[in-house]
């Protein structure tokens, strides 16, 4: 029996960060809501599991795009590059800025609280831009 072929690899790596980042921002906004602290580490094992797929997903993105289009530049590919950079530049200080003021969430949230909130949703909106973008290429 023959090993399967595996074509391209990053639609496998790509649902990682594409969930997690929404996920912790949902999960951020129900603590907000309800102040079930579980809400708020939620968030954050998400972020940084998002954080830790994301260059993995970006370097598989990459090595499909050199080897399946010959690395041929086009506006889509161009934004999904840049975005998963903007992604990563993002996650990076959401990641950073929990680990180094674990109490940033108290409620009522203060400044790094709604900075981290910013973050999580900018990460978030990333994400939509990435997935639109994607869908282009799988549903041209």
């Amino acid at each position: 029996m023959e090993a399967p072929k595996i074509r391209q690899i990053h639609p496998m790596f790509v649902h990682f960060p594409m969930a997690l980042f929404p996920a912790a921002f949902g999960a951020f906004c129900l603590y907000l809501a309800t102040g079930v602290k579980e809400f708020e580490a939620g968030a954050f094992v998400c972020a940084m599991f998002g954080l830790l797929a994301a260059p993995v997903t970006a370097a598989t993105g990459f090595l499909d795009w050199w080897t399946h289009y010959k690395a041929y530049m086009t506006s889509v590919f161009r934004i999904k590059i840049a975005g998963s950079f903007v992604l990563m530049a993002l996650a990076g200080p959401a990641v950073l800025l929990h680990t180094f003021h674990p109490d940033l969430a108290v409620l009522p949230l203060a400044g790094l609280g709604w900075a981290y909130f910013g973050l999580l949703a900018a990460c978030t909106a990333t994400c939509v831009v990435l997935g639109y973008y994607g869908g282009k290429l799988v549903f041209h």
